[in-house]
């Protein structure tokens, strides 16, 4: 086991983000805004099997429904 430190933990974290990132490159069906319908069908069409993403131009989602993004373990800001 290698020694536990801030590197290992570090490049852990890391390998796993960049997995899951590499896994979702490619999509079934990608979503364009974030509000109340994107959420349900992002919902609806992954519950059915589709690789699903939601693309967001702000840095919060759920549109006009206030702390919309709960719950959501996973976000990229470019």
């Amino acid at each position: 086991m290698p020694e536990l430190n801030e590197v290992t933990i570090t490049r852990a974290i890391v390998d796993r983000f960049f997995k899951k990132l590499s896994d979702n490159l490619e999509l079934d069906v990608a979503i364009v805004g974030g509000g109340p319908s994107g959420l349900v069908a992002a919902a609806h069409l992954a519950s059915k099997g589709y690789k699903t993403a939601i693309f967001e131009r702000k840095l919060s989602i759920g549109g006009g429904i206030w702390g919309g993004g709960m719950l959501f373990n996973e976000i990229v800001v470019q």
